[in-house]
């Protein structure tokens, strides 16, 4: 098989688009993203965007050289980089934190939303407004991956719901943290720069990325303004990095009262922390069911609607 055959099967034609924040309805045409254009004029014809207007097609080699204004040829180049066996492209953070190369498909969307119970609204709102959830592969499993544009931090969680082996000095555990990370630091609060968001936007904070999707999920539903943004782990510190984003903002924290009280406690010292930045904060407790359990369980609408007078 040769690099293009590879490239295309690594990156069907929606995964290309998704990774290029470009919006391809299920089905129907839509405006051009290569060019003006005042009344929808494209389509998706099987694994090609067909122009009726100008009778161009794009695959998603196509597509990829468009939107970077380069030639097919260094589309192809670049892309082959990606390819499994070659030096893959990675970003970086100068401290030592390795982000693998992630993708982005309707299909892992879909299988992500089943294994949690929640909405394929809610899971593509994190991949790909948010863009704080790709998909790619951890200790050998495919894995659903959160991680932002701060570079700070990247946690996996298998695909299946499993846990991943015991490897060395690391027990067996529900999801893996990159080397490099640091874990005190909050996942989304700072979204690409597409996405504008407003000195006065609320955040809810939850702990933990299944918690962090469920809040997507409510935030698609309770058609209210704010902010989704998840610490993932209840025993750490805000880091001092993250707390002038909150300074000024209205924080609603939502703890899960567990048995051993982890996340009251959790809630607690964030609270205290977010309040010395001035951060106006209220503090729900989720009694008997973290957020993704009562999101899987009563829906993410019901949960909004409960969480209405947390809200105001």
């Amino acid at each position: 098989m040769d690099n293009v055959a590879r490239i295309k099967e690594r990156w069907p034609l929606r995964a290309m688009c998704a990774r290029l924040n470009i919006y391809i309805p299920e089905n129907g045409k839509f405006h051009s993203p290569f060019r003006e254009d005042k009344n929808p004029s494209c389509e998706v014809n099987g694994e090609t965007i067909k122009d009726w207007s100008t009778g161009n097609s794009y695959d998603s080699i196509r597509v990829f050289a468009e939107m970077n204004r380069i030639s097919n040829g260094e589309a192809i180049r670049r892309l082959s980089k990606e390819l499994p066996g070659e030096k893959p492209t990675m970003k970086s953070e100068s401290k030592g934190l390795v982000i693998p190369p992630l993708h982005y498909s309707l299909d892992e969307v879909k299988q992500l939303a089943h294994l949690r119970r929640i909405s394929p609204e809610g899971v593509e709102w994190a991949g790909f407004f948010l863009k704080t959830l790709g998909f790619g592969e951890c200790c050998g499993f495919p894995s659903w991956i959160l991680t932002d544009a701060t570079d700070q931090i990247c946690e996996a969680r298998r695909m299946d719901g499993q846990k991943f082996s015991s490897y060395k000095n690391l027990p067996e555990r529900k999801s893996h943290t990159f080397k490099g990370s640091k874990k005190s630091f909050p996942i989304g609060i700072r979204p690409p720069g597409r996405v504008k968001i407003a000195q006065d936007c609320p955040c809810i904070l939850v702990e933990g990325g299944p918690d962090y999707l469920a809040a997507c999920d409510v935030f698609v539903e309770s058609h209210q303004d704010f902010l989704p943004i998840a610490m993932l782990g209840s025993g750490m510190a805000i880091n001092e990095d993250a707390l002038p984003f909150f300074s000024g903002r209205r924080v609603l924290i939502l703890a899960h009262s567990d048995q051993n009280r982890s996340g009251e406690k959790g809630a607690i010292k964030w609270a205290q922390q977010l309040r010395k930045h001035r951060a106006k904060v209220s503090v729900h407790e989720l009694v008997g069911a973290d957020l993704n359990e009562q999101v899987s369980r009563d829906g993410a609408k019901s949960v909004a609607t409960s969480l209405q007078d947390a809200f105001n």
